[in-house]
């Protein structure tokens, strides 16, 4: 290769390197402002149209067989509609040999 050739190669991958490094550069930047941006803007927050409403609590499993009554801090809600209907566990079966 003749040595003007070689002096053209070099000063050509040195410029690709510093553009690549003033692109990297740029862009790390950019998604520093972006995410400035983001966190920094000023949306409340969303609130629903309609009222939610808490599932209500199914007691713990017990021994007995009897359900717990429910707590006097956890709010006394109506069953929804969209929730399964609770039926009563089977009596035990006490007859004894």
């Amino acid at each position: 290769m003749k040595p003007q050739q070689a002096r053209s190669d070099e000063r050509d991958n040195q410029r690709v390197i510093r553009w690549g490094i003033g692109a990297a550069i740029f862009i790390f930047l950019l998604a520093l402002a972006y995410n400035f941006l983001a966190q920094t803007r000023e949306e409340g927050p969303v609130k629903p149209s309609t009222p939610t409403q808490s599932a209500p609590q199914l007691p713990s499993s017990s021994t007995t067989g009897s359900q717990s009554a429910p707590s006097s801090t956890a709010p006394q809600t109506a069953p929804s509609s969209t929730t399964a209907p609770q039926t009563a566990p089977a009596p035990a079966n006490s007859q004894s040999k």
